[in-house]
């Protein structure tokens, strides 16, 4: 799909990967819907769109408000015309030892990070459907294709989740003229971490699940602009699964073809929270 002359709606625009994906996008021609809960970076990011000679709504939108969704679609349909494409990646991690977690912060995780993502669907999909045209992009990460850490379990669940759903949307929307993408990004240099939660966790156990995390996802981090371009990319040669690092492809093949081999991995790992992934044919893979 061709993003000259589109409308995009990317909600947590106003930071990190949302922020670099609307970059690309206007790079690539299309006016940009920014939505965020964050106003000052909303009007900074929304002047960076500007600057480029694009067309710029800039929403406040809490993904996790039924209403903010709904109002966030019909704002942008009013103010720039027919979305095109619609990015999902508004998103929250939540950590910690799991025995604290409450549910209410459960629902807070699941809520933004997957819940967000049906809000998305559900506001845009029926405009699309009906024009028989769009582009959805749900940003997972590689936590939902590969479970980083036990203390991470609230975000791995929603990240699994989204990987699913995604997975089933891009079958559903097909026979409409409507293309998928799923984004999983390992390590990205973002402010992800301004709005965590780390619940029951000491600063010794912060920073071992961390370094496990780590250690599992491999690699370096990358910058979110470099991300945004991979997800230009991937839009217009309508590819479904987007991994911005490739190590990420060897790991999950690895999970793939022996779990239970995998898992004895992990487990053992837990005493040394940052050992290197075993080479082919090691470690029972």
């Amino acid at each position: 799909m061709k993003l000259a002359g589109e409308v995009a709606v990317i909600t947590g625009g106003a930071s990190g990967i949302g922020r670099g994906s609307a970059l690309a996008m206007a790079r690539a021609g299309a006016d940009i819907v920014l939505a965020d809960v964050n106003e000052a970076r909303l009007a900074q990011v929304a002047a960076e769109v500007a600057a480029l000679g694009r067309r710029v709504l800039a929403v406040h939108c809490d993904v996790a408000r039924d209403d903010d969704v709904e109002a966030l679609a019909s704002a942008a349909e009013a103010t720039l015309g027919p979305v095109s494409v619609l990015m999902n990646n508004a998103g929250v991690v939540l950590r910690g030892a799991l025995e604290s977690i409450a549910v209410a912060d459960w629902q807070w995780c699941l809520g933004i990070n997957v819940f967000g993502v049906i809000r998305g669907i559900h506001a845009f999909l029926p405009r699309m459907i009906e024009r028989r045209r769009g582009y959805i992009v749900n940003t997972g990460s590689v936590a939902g294709l590969v479970a980083l850490t036990g203390e991470g379990a609230p975000y791995v669940a929603s990240k699994f989740a989204v990987v699913g759903l995604t997975e089933a949307l891009a079958l559903y929307v097909r026979p409409f003229g409507i293309g998928v993408s799923l984004l999983c990004p390992g390590g990205v240099r973002t402010n992800l971490g301004e709005t965590g939660r780390s619940i029951g966790m000491t600063p010794e156990r912060e920073q071992a699940e961390t370094r496990m995390a780590r250690a599992v996802q491999g690699g370096a981090e990358l910058e979110p602009e470099d991300v945004g371009e991979r997800v230009v990319a991937a839009i217009m040669a309508e590819q479904f699964l987007i991994l911005p690092d490739e190590i990420h492809a060897d790991l999950i093949r690895r999970r793939g073809q022996d779990l239970n081999a995998f898992l004895k991995f992990r487990f053992a790992s837990v005493s040394d929270p940052h050992p290197p992934l075993p080479r082919e044919g090691e470690g029972g893979f």
